[in-house]
């Protein structure tokens, strides 16, 4: 009798580990390393969310509420470069959710990719590199080189710091919003579907921002000699430019009105089909003018010197 208990205790505990085991880790995870106060952090996250703060300690520190389904959260170091990933079963069709909370260096270079997962990064200096899938993207940018791509989410950034945001800022999206805020530097920004907003506190030299379904605002300072590239396939236009020179620019529509608070109105492209363009300058040109070009095929275009 005491073997028939023996053997059936062992079964029950063995049943209960294979469970545990096929249904992943389901607890909080926690974990501290030291780390290159200028090195590299890299996050992998399937879903759920990644929120990197910076601080001032040489640690990363780790800690993330595992959903079900989860293996195990990968930590590894080498070389400088720091890496937390969460993995999940292959072709698993659980609900997996996690969200991780993370500390790492201020001068950090920052990597994360995500799928169905929302991606903030606050207060980190280094170079961003942030891209997810079905998910949103918060960061703040400093003077290093910003890339963020998404599908199907918004992307909203603010630029820190002296000449924040002056070594570049790529940003594309399919199916969001774009929101860049006082920032500087250079821009380059695309979405298929949806608004973009652009304001820079710092003057740029080179911003191309693009959209084919949705609205475009931009309002900053130009350098000499900058240029300002505006298009959208079907939305309005507003630009707000202040030059620190002289401004020469050219303006089309298709189909939608011009309006130039500089003085030169629009005329219109051909007396038998619709269409309208704008070509002017202020100042005297032969000074490093900034060149303005905006286009839109079915918009209103508004163009204001803000200077």
């Amino acid at each position: 009798m005491r073997t028939v208990i023996r053997q059936s205790r062992a079964l029950l505990l063995l049943g209960t580990c294979a469970a545990g085991l096929a249904h992943g880790m389901d607890s909080n995870f926690e974990k501290r390393m030291a780390a290159d106060p200028h090195g590299a952090v890299e996050v992998s996250n399937v879903a759920g969310s990644v929120q990197v703060v910076a601080w001032d300690n040489p640690e990363v520190e780790v800690r993330a509420e595992v959903g079900s389904g989860v293996d195990r959260i990968d930590t590894t170091s080498d070389h400088g470069r720091i890496s937390i990933k969460v993995v999940v079963p292959n072709h698993s069709f659980r609900s997996i959710t996690t969200t991780l909370h993370i500390h790492v260096p201020r001068d950090s270079d920052l990597d994360i990719s995500g799928v169905s997962a929302d991606v903030s990064a606050s207060d980190v200096e280094g170079a961003l590199q942030l891209k997810t899938v079905s998910g949103d993207v918060k960061a703040d940018v400093f003077q290093k080189n910003t890339e963020i791509k998404t599908v199907s989410g918004d992307v909203v950034l603010r630029g820190r710091g002296k000449e924040a945001g002056a070594a570049g800022i790529h940003v594309s999206t399919i199916s969001g919003n774009i929101r860049i805020d006082r920032a500087g530097g250079d821009v380059e920004a695309t979405t298929v579907s949806g608004d973009m907003n652009v304001r820079l506190e710092h003057a740029a030299h080179n911003v191309r921002v693009r959209t084919t379904s949705g609205d475009v605002g931009f309002e900053g300072k130009l350098a000499q000699g900058a240029y300002l590239d505006a298009e959208s396939v079907s939305g309005d236009l507003t630009v707000r430019a202040a030059p620190e020179g002289s401004l020469e620019y050219e303006v089309n529509t298709f189909s939608g009105d011009i309006r130039n608070c500089m003085g030169e109105e629009a005329e219109r492209v051909s007396k038998y089909a619709p269409g309208r363009r704008l070509n002017g300058t202020r100042g005297k040109l032969g000074t490093g003018e900034a060149k303005v070009r905006l286009k839109t095929m079915s918009g209103d275009v508004e163009l204001c010197d803000k200077s």
